[in-house]
């Protein structure tokens, strides 16, 4: 690659080329956009490998792996937490933005359920070109895959819920009446 990340994406694909790499997190701007400063050690590094073929009908391929682990403020507690991400996708090629929608609709008779699943088999239709940006995918799959709202599994110092009696365990839903039995009864005394 003679500029960093730009390649013949028609050739890389027809020859079977691999490529691979690691940069800063930084180094994305539109997918660290909003996220705290990241750490400067490995930890702070996206780990990126693409690989070229020709698929069975003669499509130029392009197969992308993103590895990173992104520090993001949990939106509940407002704590830091390392959110990993390991994405995969797979990109036909095509000459042309006319091409980006061919072939989604194409009659061979599959039931509702058979075209979408065949869609969401099918590889993501980029335009390629002589000077494809590679490092613009990745940070795609980057924004794709960073969640809009993060929040931990369980936040570090929350309650356990698992007390008898706790709110939210269920065990006072007995107790209480249902707001419906309550409208009832006035719509009945008046």
């Amino acid at each position: 690659m003679a500029q960093a990340g730009i390649i013949d994406a028609f050739e890389f694909a027809r020859l079977g080329k691999e490529a691979s790499g690691s940069l800063p997190l930084a180094r994305f701007g539109r997918a660290a956009q909003g996220l705290p400063l990241q750490p400067r050690d490995e930890t702070g590094l996206v780990h990126w490998s693409v690989r070229g073929e020709t698929g069975k009908q003669g499509e130029p391929l392009l197969h992308l792996h993103v590895r990173a682990t992104p520090l993001l403020v949990c939106q509940r507690c407002m704590e830091p937490f390392v959110y990993p991400i390991d994405a995969h996708a797979s990109l036909h090629l095509v000459k042309s933005e006319a091409e980006l929608d061919d072939g989604l609709d194409d009659g061979h008779g599959m039931g509702d359920g058979g075209v979408e699943a065949a869609i969401d088999d099918a590889p993501e239709k980029v335009v390629g070109s002589r000077r494809f940006d590679l490092l613009e995918q990745i940070e795609d799959e980057l924004i794709l895959n960073i969640p809009y709202v993060p929040r931990h599994e369980v936040c570090p110092g929350a309650p356990l819920k698992t007390r008898a009696g706790d709110p939210g365990d269920g065990a006072d839903a007995e107790k209480r009446p249902s707001p419906f039995a309550v409208l009832e009864k006035l719509k009945q005394k008046h």
